[in-house]
């Protein structure tokens, strides 16, 4: 904990309804997420804050407050499981003659059908805080909800236009646990049928994983170059597991299991990751990272046992790939 000094103001975000609640109290209404302390941001975290937890939002109510009218204990602190620090008050309340100022803010949340075919959401890269978070899991009203329909469309297109076989939400700035996945054959005309087959790849239409849990079948991996969409250019072998189980929701909230092996479970294995704040690098061999194009130039085509030794890498895992 760090007990320094507080600037003047801090920032309360609140939904009207909960705005509306406060009148007529000597104190701002607060919900359940406030009973250990009260949670407020700086104004450089603000946006950070709103994407995170207020995403459907289309209008919220950001309230200025004057630190120095706020009874109770101020702590700078990270968040339990988190890395990021916020402003926190132990013993306190928010009175009302703490309220500085009070700005509605209308959010521009595109109804469904309305986005833009022709462009793409920004796709977070790797420094981005958000891509080191844990995402928080959906609600069934959530998921239900025209904003996030919504916004699985986005992402299906986002994704396409990378182009890429899987993206997952905290790499376009929403730290929730929502992932989309396809793996069209287009893609596979740079590899032979040979290392299709050896890697067990192939199509994978188009679907959705939302809340999901990931089970390890069995003891063997593989190994693989992979890259991502958040961290561009750059490739690093990565051994995972051969088979996963993974339960989940679908995007209309209703549960489903997937049995996967081989190429299909690398996909689920690296975008869950991303809902923990894993990226594929943490997972590689330091030694193994390069650029794309010498990754296509020198090691496309050589058997990953022969790319290891050559890099002088650690023999282990038999990968049976390419």
């Amino acid at each position: 904990m760090e007990h320094q000094k507080p600037p003047k103001h801090l920032f309360k975000v609140m939904t009207p309804e909960n705005w509306e609640k406060s009148h007529g109290s000597d104190s701002l209404f607060l919900t359940q997420d406030d009973d250990a302390f009260i949670h407020f941001s700086t104004e450089e975290q603000v946006e950070r804050i709103i994407n995170k937890f207020f995403g459907n939002e289309k209008k919220i109510v950001l309230v200025v407050v004057d630190t120095g009218k706020l009874p109770g204990k101020l702590v700078f602190e990270a968040n339990p499981g988190g890395s990021s620090k916020y402003y926190h008050l132990y013993g306190g309340s928010i009175p009302w003659a703490s309220v500085v100022e009070e700005r509605i803010v209308e959010r521009k949340i595109a109804p469904p059908g309305s986005f833009d075919e022709g462009k793409s959401l920004k796709i977070f890269q790797t420094g981005e805080r958000v891509l080191r978070e844990k995402a928080r899991p959906l609600r069934l009203d959530e998921i239900k909800s025209a904003e996030v329909q919504d916004l699985i469309g986005k992402m299906q297109r986002t994704m396409r236009a990378a182009p890429g076989v899987g993206l997952a939400a905290p790499q376009i700035g929403y730290s929730i646990q929502l992932a989309v996945i396809e793996d069209r054959p287009e893609y596979h005309s740079r590899w032979t049928e040979g290392q299709l087959q050896k890697w067990q790849r192939r199509p994978i239409p188009f679907h959705v994983i939302i809340n999901p849990t990931l089970t390890k079948i069995g003891e063997e991996q593989t190994e693989f170059f992979e890259g991502c969409l958040s961290v561009p250019s750059i490739m690093g072998l990565v051994p995972r597991a051969a088979s996963v189980r993974v339960d989940c929701l679908n995007e209309k909230g209703e549960p489903i299991v997937i049995n996967a092996t081989g190429w299909y479970a690398r996909i689920l294995q690296h975008e869950i990751d991303h809902l923990n704040g894993t990226l594929f690098w943490d997972r590689a061999d330091a030694k193994s990272l390069m650029t794309l194009d010498n990754f296509l130039k020198h090691w496309k085509d050589v058997p990953v046992e022969e790319a290891k030794r050559s890099l002088s890498l650690k023999p282990g895992i038999d990968s049976g790939a390419y």
